[in-house]
C-alpha cells in the first residue's frame, strides 16, 4: 500500500462517525433554511460503480423509491480543519475529503431544502391527523427547522424546554446545525435506497431490498409526543417518574403505553437524541437507523455502506 493510501486509511480508522466536537457545529453565518439559498443538490454516484443505477437526480430517485435526499457537500468547509481545507472534495471510494482527509461528516454538510423526515426515509405519514408532519411554512414561521406534530405552540415550547438548549433546532442556532448533522449521520442515504450505494453488487440488490423492506416493516418508525399523560408512569429509559398531565414521547412499536422523557429518547449506541423522533427497534431496544443496521449487517469503515456477504 502506498504511503498516501496508508495515511488515508489511518484517518478513516481514527475518526469514527460522530467524532466532531459539539463546538464544531456552531453556525458560521445565516443558516440555509433562514436564507433558503439555492445550491446544487447531491446526486447518486456518477460513475455507476455498482452497476445498479445511472446518473439520477434526487428527485428522480424520489419518484422511483419514495426516498428524497438533497444534501449539499461539495465545497462545504471542514469543521475540524477550518481554513486549512478549501472545501469538501469527495474521495473516489472513501467517505473522506480529498483535500484534508477528514471524514465527510466532519464538514458542514447540509440540506438544500427543508427536510420532511417522512420523505427522507420513504414513509407515508401516519393516517392519524395529529401525527402528520407540520408544513414547512408553519414550521419556519414559528422559528424552527422541525417541530413535533400534533402539539399547540405552547406544548411545542414545553417539549423543547426539556431538551439541552444547544440541541433545540431553532433557526440560526447550533441546534439547527445539530439536527442537520444528525439527519445525515443517523439516517445515512446509502441505507435508505440502493441508488445511493456505490458498491452494492448486482447480485446483492435483492438482499438490500429485502433488508430495507424488513427494516421498514418491523423496526423503523417515527415516534410522537403525547401532550399529557392520563396517569402516573415511569420512563422506559431512566425509570424516572412521569406524572399525570406531563408530556412524553411514545414509540408505537414498543406499545402506546410505553413512555419516555423527551431527553431520554435517544439511540442506545451513539446516545444522540433520535432525530425528528425517528427510531428503530430491535429486541425492545431503541436505535437510530445507522446503529440498528450495524446490529444486523457489517458496515465498511471506508465507504460507510452496509455489506451483504455471500453464504459460504
Amino acid at each position: 500500500m502506498k504511503q498516501s493510501e496508508q495515511a488515508d486509511e489511518q484517518v478513516v480508522l481514527d475518526m469514527p462517525v460522530g467524532s466532531v466536537s459539539e463546538d464544531s457545529v456552531s453556525p458560521s453565518g445565516p443558516s440555509r433554511l433562514s436564507k433558503m439559498a439555492a445550491s446544487a443538490g447531491d446526486k447518486a454516484d456518477p460513475n455507476g460503480l455498482n452497476g445498479v443505477h445511472l446518473l439520477k437526480s434526487p428527485l428522480e430517485i424520489y419518484q422511483e423509491t419514495g426516498v428524497l435526499v438533497q444534501e449539499v457537500d461539495e465545497g462545504q468547509p471542514c469543521l475540524s480543519c477550518r481554513d486549512k481545507c478549501s472545501g469538501f472534495s469527495p474521495h473516489m471510494w472513501r467517505t473522506i475529503c480529498n483535500n484534508c482527509k477528514c471524514p465527510r461528516e466532519a464538514h458542514d454538510v447540509c440540506h438544500e431544502e427543508f427536510v420532511n423526515v417522512c420523505d427522507r426515509i420513504g414513509f407515508q405519514p401516519s393516517p392519524e391527523p395529529s401525527r402528520h408532519p407540520i408544513s414547512k411554512e408553519k414550521t419556519l414561521s414559528i422559528g424552527y427547522s422541525w417541530v413535533p406534530p400534533g402539539l399547540s405552540n405552547e406544548k411545542i415550547e414545553e417539549y423543547f424546554s426539556q431538551l439541552p438548549n444547544h440541541l433545540v433546532p431553532q433557526l440560526g442556532t447550533p441546534g439547527e446545525k445539530y439536527r442537520d448533522r444528525q439527519l445525515i449521520l443517523q439516517l445515512p442515504k446509502q441505507d435508505l435506497a440502493a441508488a445511493y450505494c456505490k458498491f452494492l453488487e448486482k447480485d446483492f440488490v435483492k438482499n438490500f431490498e429485502d433488508f430495507v423492506n424488513t427494516r421498514n416493516e418491523m423496526a423503523l418508525d417515527i415516534g410522537y409526543v403525547k401532550d399529557h399523560l392520563e396517569q402516573d408512569t415511569e420512563c422506559k429509559r431512566c425509570s424516572g417518574d412521569l406524572s399525570m398531565g406531563e408530556l412524553c414521547v411514545v414509540a408505537p412499536k414498543l406499545g402506546e403505553d410505553v413512555s419516555f422523557h423527551p431527553s431520554c429518547f435517544f439511540c442506545t449506541v451513539c446516545e444522540e437524541l433520535l432525530v425528528d423522533l425517528t427510531y428503530c427497534i430491535l429486541d425492545g431496544v431503541l436505535y437510530c437507523e445507522r446503529h440498528y443496521a450495524e446490529q444486523t449487517k457489517p458496515r465498511c469503515s471506508a465507504c460507510d455502506e452496509v455489506k451483504f456477504l455471500p453464504f459460504l
